[in-house]
């Protein structure tokens, strides 16, 4: 491990995304090792929404379309905010030609793949 990276612990940013538009609002996506699971970090402190979360065997089955995913969801969030309108989370979505769903799960919104025909 190069001697920058710091060592997996219970809560470690994987990956961070920053809007071109507006470098003020970047996000972090963190692994909470305890639940396997991936969360959003800055929705909440940016947007006053809830922040996501996505079970861990997702990240692993395709890491760039979770982050496809999250950037999709931010883009709606950041126009939501510049056009001074109420922003929802939508009970699916669709990336990359897969369809999932946003479910209410208390502290997190949960990303779950909506599962095939």
């Amino acid at each position: 491990m190069p001697p920058d990276t710091p060592p997996p612990g219970p809560e470690t940013v994987v990956a961070s995304i920053q809007n071109q538009s507006d470098p003020s609002q970047h996000i972090d996506i963190r692994y909470l090792q305890k639940e396997h699971i991936f969360v959003t970090h800055g929705i909440e402190a940016q947007f006053a929404e809830k922040e996501i979360s996505i079970p861990g065997h997702l990240v692993v089955m395709d890491f760039q379309l979770m982050g496809a995913i999250v950037s999709e969801i931010l883009e709606k969030l950041s126009l939501a905010r510049e056009g001074d309108t109420t922003f929802n989370y939508a009970s699916r979505i669709q990336v990359m030609e897969k369809v999932y769903t946003l479910e209410d799960e208390g502290e997190y919104m949960l990303l779950k793949e909506l599962a095939g025909p």
